[in-house]
């Protein structure tokens, strides 16, 4: 289990780089506009894009564990919902060998 929880939290820490890249190409754009990112699930093939303000990102972003996903990309096994909405939902890496690879690849730690 171990192996796969690493590489589950791996691909979505890819994901989480290229939303940064996305992120910091709108600043400084205010907080509240709308941009395209990629899913930050843990599933290889995922090319889903979801719509979430600068803001909500930070906010996502304000925990190392924590990643921004479609509603459907919920890995329950290795996560649990934060929050969600219509537009995306919220995850927080369940404690373990995933909540460690995660922030050991936050590029922000």
């Amino acid at each position: 289990m171990e192996g796969r929880e690493a590489r589950v939290a791996r691909n979505e820490a890819i994901s989480r780089e290229i939303n940064e890249g996305i992120e910091l190409s709108h600043l400084p754009e205010t907080h509240g506009e709308v941009v395209r990112m990629v899913c930050e699930c843990g599933h290889p093939d995922c090319d889903r894009l979801l719509a979430i303000t600068v803001g909500e990102y930070e906010a996502v972003r304000s925990d190392g564990r924590r990643f921004v996903v479609v509603k459907d990309h919920v890995l329950t096994d290795v996560e649990f919902v934060v929050e969600e909405n219509a537009r995306f939902t919220v995850v927080e890496k369940r404690e373990g060998t995933a909540a460690e690879v995660a922030e050991a690849l936050d590029p922000r730690a």
